[in-house]
């Protein structure tokens, strides 16, 4: 380059140069005056806007149920049954199979054959064996086959008793010492009709075995009892 280009170039350096400061210094004064804020790309509701169109509701408290606990129920204390007492049976005596017979018949008795009648009759009909078995023994009484008393009077006896208490209901007819019963037993009534009737009657004898001992024994040789004057019981029997 000329000497001449480059005084021109040096010359023009001032005209570009002074825009360039003059537009520097403009930029400068606008950055110290408004600071340059980077613009948001999606503004925001402010909170007071927010505030204002959409009312607080604040939420009403939940109550707080308390609950009563229920009544834990005091348990009863157990009780143990006392096992109960049996209530004890009482013992019945069974009925007496002659307890419907009637009382001894005295008729024509002295007072001790009487006295002891009556009392023969209510053990009989009681099927009272202990008092029978001691009356016996006391008296010596002659049972049918000589028989001891206590095996004539047992539990199981009962037509020994039911036999006793009716001959002592029947009436008694006199003996050589004392009194006899049934009558028909006497020599005197041995054939006498009337008193073969009230044996059967009595039901000491079937019809038909008042028939068969007629004719085979030629008399009444059922059960009898004999009571002497002075009441010794002298016999209780049956058979020949």
């Amino acid at each position: 380059m000329t000497s001449r280009g480059l005084v021109l170039s040096t010359r023009r350096l001032p005209r570009v140069l002074a825009p360039l400061l003059l537009a520097t210094l403009a930029l400068s004064a606008c950055s110290d005056d408004e600071p340059t804020a980077a613009p948001s790309t999606s503004p925001s509701p402010s909170v007071s806007e927010s505030s204002s169109e959409i009312p607080s509701e604040t939420p009403s408290p939940t109550p707080t149920v308390t609950e009563t606990p229920s009544a834990t129920p005091t348990p009863s204390p157990s009780v143990t049954p006392t096992a109960a007492r049996p209530t004890p049976t009482p013992t019945r005596t069974p009925a007496c199979a002659a307890a419907k017979v009637r009382a001894a018949d005295v008729t024509g008795m002295s007072t001790a054959a009487a006295a002891k009648a009556r009392k023969i009759s209510t053990a009989a009909r009681a099927c009272d064996s202990a008092t029978l078995v001691s009356l016996a023994r006391a008296d010596s009484t002659g049972l049918a086959g000589d028989q001891p008393p206590a095996s004539v009077f047992t539990s199981k006896a009962g037509s020994s008793y039911v036999a006793l208490a009716i001959v002592l209901s029947m009436p008694p007819t006199e003996s050589f010492d004392g009194t006899i019963q049934p009558r028909v037993f006497s020599e005197q009534y041995a054939q006498n009709d009337a008193e073969w009737d009230k044996v059967v009657a009595a039901g000491l004898l079937t019809r038909s075995q008042a028939t068969k001992m007629r004719q085979d024994d030629g008399g009444y040789t059922g059960y009898r009892v004999g009571i002497a004057e002075d009441g010794t019981w002298t016999f209780f029997t049956t058979g020949r």
